[in-house]
């Protein structure tokens, strides 16, 4: 199995744990929100903290796939839950919106990684 994949089963194995995951203390504390990302390696993917993010590209070959529909892991700034995000939404193009239940994550990141928390409507 390659790396890719078991990052993938491993994320895929997960994801209902992180939904349902408890809003950290730092949600509820607006200056202790993280204000931009933290990237780190393959090895800390399953122990990320909120704000950090790890690129996918940076597994390697994913053989045949050249154009992977996911840029990164981000684990979110507010709860922590692991969220796929896109190319357009790394570089800022795009809003993120947690995937978690109870977390009301609304944000875009951009120059170079910091945060902006959207409002909610």
């Amino acid at each position: 199995m390659s790396m890719r994949h078991r990052c993938r089963a491993k994320f895929d194995r997960n994801r209902g744990e992180d939904v349902e995951k408890p809003r950290s203390q730092a949600s509820e504390n607006p200056s202790s929100l993280p204000t931009a990302l933290s990237r780190v390696d393959e090895s800390s993917v399953s122990a990320m903290a909120p704000g950090d993010v790890f690129l996918i590209d940076e597994m390697g070959p994913a053989g045949w796939y050249s154009e992977p529909a996911f840029h990164a892991i981000l684990a979110c700034p507010l709860c922590g839950s692991q969220v796929l995000i896109s190319t357009a939404q790394y570089f800022g193009l795009a809003p993120i919106i947690c995937a978690a239940r109870t977390c009301p994550g609304f944000f875009r990141i951009i120059d170079d990684g910091r945060f902006v928390y959207l409002p909610v409507n």
